[in-house]
């Protein structure tokens, strides 16, 4: 980056920013940073706050840019030639875009208050995208990536340019266990959202026996107990926060625990493949598809096992952070000759050199 500063020239160090009030249980030592340190970068950690202003430096932020007040507050008071590369890999959820045909959902009164009293912890799709747009106005971010090929077409509708790199599995999603599977169906997710306990009411009136948990807050839910859940479930049920939004995370857990995927309609899937990887249904017709593939072990093994494979052996966290690098590193290239040292190689580690460390990017 050209700078009014007299930087030396220096090897990059990669700056994982903390979020404001990281939960501790959903996250120990991150494998993102593990990942980069086996590629060959300098690697560091800073909590939501001011920048230490040191030479070199490239911001990485993850999920919402409402979760880092401190931090990108804390850049917009410098001038822009003072400022470090930036790179947002956006992965909570924005509206949908106009060609889905699906209206932008109305917030709930406890989304309403976070909205209102400026909640560092709000992810509502009003929130992330006002927000969005105000760092790219202020020239905050330099380089944007968001994970769903949804979300790049709704920021293109709008004149933004975001690359698409799709959130990736990594040994903490989970793993085959080869534990009975003596749970029929499984819904494991934020369980404050009124829609999602609706449907699940529905698909339970229907005849459908759904386990339906999820608590932030709770380490229950996390880590190996976690995946121990997910192991001995048969069914792992997608119920989205609103209609045709994907979460690739929950994709990835379930496909990770090799159970058998079945989720609502997505307006643009990508990169899973229904009846490939999962099972597409409406929560109508979703009673009889889930009694049929619990009738039919060998047809939902199927399906289980291919997306188990393409998740572990394709989707991975190394190849979205591999994207990642190369996508800033390109974007120092062409605006910070001399400044910095970019020789470095990009390499993937291995598949057994991976750590199991959560990640909390």
């Amino acid at each position: 980056m050209t700078s009014s500063m007299s930087y030396p020239v220096v090897s990059p160090t990669i700056i994982l920013v903390r979020r404001h009030k990281l939960v501790q249980h959903t996250g120990g030592q991150p494998i993102v940073s593990s990942l980069l340190q086996k590629m060959g970068y300098q690697v560091d950690s800073m909590p939501d706050g001011p920048w230490r202003r040191n030479p070199g430096d490239i911001l990485v932020f993850r999920g919402s840019p409402n979760w880092y007040p401190g931090t990108f507050r804390h850049l917009a008071s410098l001038p822009k030639a003072e400022r470090p590369p930036v790179l947002l890999w956006l992965s909570e959820p924005l509206p949908p875009p106009k060609s889905s045909g699906t209206r932008w959902p109305i917030p709930k009164l406890r989304e309403i208050a976070k909205i209102v009293l400026r909640d560092p912890r709000a992810t509502d799709v009003y929130s992330n995208y006002f927000k969005l747009r105000s760092l790219l106005r202020n020239e905050i971010v330099d380089v944007l990536a968001t994970s769903t090929p949804g979300r790049v077409e709704f920021l293109a509708e709008r004149g933004i340019h975001a690359h698409y790199v799709p959130l990736g599995y990594s040994p903490h999603t989970g793993h085959d266990m080869g534990l009975e599977r003596d749970i029929d169906a499984i819904f494991l997710g934020e369980w404050r959202i009124m829609r999602r306990r609706r449907l699940i009411a529905q698909l339970q009136r229907n005849g459908v026996d759904v386990k339906a948990c999820g608590d932030w807050g709770n380490p229950e839910y996390w880590g190996d107990n976690r995946t121990r859940l997910v192991n001995r479930s048969r069914i792992f049920l997608n119920i989205h926060r609103f209609p045709g939004e994907l979460s690739g995370a929950r994709m990835i857990l379930g496909m990770a625990n090799r159970s058998l995927v079945v989720s609502e309609p997505m307006y643009d899937p990508a990169p899973f493949v229904p009846g490939e990887h999962f099972v597409s249904a409406s929560i109508e017709d979703m009673p009889k598809v889930i009694q049929y593939y619990l009738a039919r072990r060998e047809e939902r093994e199927a399906i289980a096992d291919a997306g188990h494979r393409f998740v572990t052996q394709e989707l991975t966290m190394e190849r979205s952070i591999q994207k990642l690098v190369q996508l800033v590193l390109e974007h120092m290239r062409g605006v910070s000759p001399g400044d910095v040292n970019l020789d470095i190689p990009v390499t993937v580690p291995p598949a057994d050199s991976r750590s199991s460390s959560p990640d909390y990017l």
